[in-house]
């Protein structure tokens, strides 16, 4: 009898378990992925990227290939970037066209407009409206973004503004 309860027990103990485990996962995956829509879509597409920093990122963020040489790191380091963006590019619009999560990654692809209103990357404001793609991979920690890598289509955007 107690060979049979322990054939039958310890792989139900361990089935619970799995799926305690996977079941954290899932929560955790859902929280990153609702974390990084946030951003995008509260603080980009609503101008509350101010507001949402420090619910959104690890204060030591990394930023894993910074399109400005003298980009700081942790929160000073987002909110440089931030103005920088909103000083170079006015009415921006984020659409998240792909989503994927896991309980310590995200990754995005995006669709952006904007109207280029300061000088970025060597190029002095032209006034211009600008469409272009990007993806963004993340390192989560505790619901939030601890690393950032970014690719971007900016010679297509640098195309569109010296036209």
């Amino acid at each position: 009898m107690k060979n049979i309860r322990n054939l039958f027990g310890l792989p139900l103990i361990a089935l619970l378990l799995f799926q305690c485990s996977t079941a954290r996962r899932i929560k955790l995956a859902d929280k990153n992925a609702a974390t990084v829509r946030m951003w995008f879509e509260e603080g980009w597409n609503k101008n509350q990227n101010e507001a949402l920093i420090e619910k959104v990122f690890c204060p030591d963020w990394e930023d894993g290939n910074p399109l400005r040489s003298n980009q700081t790191e942790g929160i000073e380091g987002i909110r440089q970037s931030v103005k920088f963006y909103q000083q170079a590019f006015a009415n921006a619009h984020f659409t998240i066209t792909h989503l994927f999560a896991s309980d310590n990654h995200v990754a995005i692809r995006y669709e952006v407009s904007a109207t280029h209103i300061g000088p970025a990357f060597g190029v002095p404001a032209t006034g211009k409206h600008f469409t272009s793609t990007g993806i963004v991979l993340y390192d989560m920690e505790g619901g939030k973004i601890k690393r950032s890598w970014q690719e971007l289509d900016l010679m297509g955007i640098m195309r569109q503004l010296k036209e």
